[in-house]
């Protein structure tokens, strides 16, 4: 890294032993992780179900013993100075919407699911970075998403306490 780069434009969640966020989970305000920006659209991951939020929303839910399959889709990127690409890609964006031209869509977060009876579900969640993720953030999270579906313990564990969940997972990348 260069000395004239604050190490505060660098990856973020890196420093402290306690941290809010790993890649796209964050704490929840309710007691729980979401995948996503719990201001905006996210996924709230639960014992007992993922819960589809948007402010001001009614919110949608899939229970995990109800699933036969699901898909998460992160994007990723091995670029090492998120934040001064995220402010990059905001100034383009909004040079190209003052033109007309409309900025492109940031990577979405998704959730891809098929149920017990067929009934497919394809959920949005807002993006904490324009750009994608940490890749060292994605191979942590990716890995743990997956287990959830089918691991009923690791489940308790993340409603008893969300914040040691994420900060093993903030320890393993």
């Amino acid at each position: 890294m260069s000395a004239s780069v604050s190490p505060s434009l660098c990856e973020p969640c890196y420093g402290s032993a306690m941290t809010d966020r790993v890649g796209p989970l964050e704490l929840a305000p309710d007691h729980g992780l979401a995948v996503g920006d719990p201001n905006g659209m996210h996924i709230l991951l639960t014992r007992e179900e993922l819960l589809w939020r948007e402010p001001g929303q009614e919110h949608d839910a899939l229970d995990w013993d109800e699933l036969t399959t699901i898909e998460w889709v992160v994007p990723s990127r091995r670029v090492g100075l998120i934040r001064l690409a995220d402010a990059v890609v905001a100034v383009a964006s909004s040079a190209l919407d003052a033109v007309g031209v409309g900025p492109r869509d940031p990577a979405l977060l998704r959730l891809r699911a098929t149920t017990l009876t067929g009934d497919e579900a394809e959920w949005t969640a807002t993006p904490h970075h324009a750009i994608g993720y940490p890749a060292a953030d994605v191979d942590v999270v990716l890995p743990f998403l997956d287990r959830l579906h089918h691991d009923t313990a690791l489940r308790a564990r993340l409603a008893i306490d969300p914040r040691a969940t994420l900060d093993e997972l903030g320890r393993r990348r």
